[in-house]
């Protein structure tokens, strides 16, 4: 397909967490914007926890910590107006526990944690979204870009070319394809069904909170609508499309039973936890790509890109988001 006096504004490649939360946030703004999405399995969001918390992630001394701050302030109000526009639950829920090493426990005013899914859900609600796999972008005579679809083996809709004045590039894991230092990172995490007896509000009853600090990976937990998250592990992945990055690593399902049992031993019993796969976007210096592409044809022709994450989207998908608004309509981020 290949729109003409109709095409949108902006074209949002990849609709996962930072690909949703933009493309709301520019329509929000004024701008027609199209999602075209692959629905890979193993995109990140389905396997993210949902925690916002700088403290928690230690970015205190890094320079994400300032846009992580920015990002945390703006979420209760981003995630009022997603469940208004959408009627889609996001939990959006405050406090975040971090126990001690040595006993008690800390808290930093304004941490919270919220449901991916929901979030995702929400934002793309009111917004023309199409499965496709993009393989390619070429500028347009003058300005613009073209988008290059694929049927691929889950998709078929959003098959042709698609043109648009401005492309965010927000393809996650897959940011590779597109000349960008960007490989994927496979995270491995838990989700315990409670049963309803347990409580009232049985998976929403246990907060989040993280273990004590120690080497190796960070140890978290929280409850969420579709159970009790335990995460999460951090390994190298090959390639996005080696069916065996989706493969559950034992060793790992073992390391985050004994988290479960360290930070949770309440949990009811129950059936196995859900084993959680996803393949984070990470970058050579652990910062995300924020900004006009590096290849200067594509940046004339109008491409910003929105990749690179790793394990922060969740926390930094408003500062992204406004960044990108900021690129291209000049409004403060």
């Amino acid at each position: 397909m290949t729109a003409e006096a109709g095409r949108p504004d902006v074209i949002v490649v990849g609709g996962g967490l930072i690909g949703a939360v933009t493309a709301f946030t520019l329509s929000s703004a004024g701008l027609r914007v199209t999602v075209l999405d692959a629905d890979r399995p193993g995109a990140a969001w389905r396997a993210a926890a949902g925690l916002l918390t700088p403290d928690g992630e230690r970015l205190r001394g890094t320079p994400l910590h300032a846009p992580a701050l920015s990002s945390l302030r703006d979420w209760p109000a981003l995630a009022r107006a997603l469940e208004a526009a959408s009627g889609v639950n996001v939990a959006y829920r405050p406090g975040v526990t971090r126990l001690r090493a040595g006993g008690g426990e800390d808290r930093t005013p304004g941490e919270a944690s919220l449901y991916p899914p929901g979030v995702v859900q929400a934002a793309r609600h009111a917004l023309p979204v199409v499965r496709a796999r993009v393989t390619r972008l070429t500028p347009l005579p003058g300005a613009g870009v073209r988008v290059h679809a694929d049927p691929g083996d889950r998709t078929g809709s959003g098959a042709g070319t698609w043109d648009a004045r401005h492309v965010i590039l927000a393809a996650g894991a897959w940011s590779g394809a597109f000349g960008l230092p960007v490989w994927a990172q496979r995270g491995q995490a838990h989700l315990h069904a409670v049963p309803d007896a347990a409580h009232p509000f049985p998976a929403q009853h246990f907060l989040a909170r993280y273990g004590p600090p120690t080497p190796g990976f960070s140890r978290y937990l929280l409850g969420r609508p579709d159970g009790v998250y335990v995460g999460a592990t951090a390994r190298p992945a090959s390639h996005p499309a080696d069916p065996a990055c989706l493969r559950p690593d034992r060793h790992a399902d073992r390391w985050l039973l004994g988290v479960a049992r360290q930070l949770a031993p309440a949990l009811p019993a129950g059936p196995g936890p859900r084993t959680l796969l996803g393949l984070r976007p990470v970058t050579p210096d652990g910062l995300p790509i924020v900004g006009p592409h590096p290849d200067p044809r594509l940046a004339r022709a109008g491409v910003i890109v929105a990749a690179g994450h790793g394990r922060h989207g969740a926390l930094l998908a408003p500062a992204t988001a406004h960044a990108v608004l900021h690129l291209l309509l000049g409004v403060p981020a």
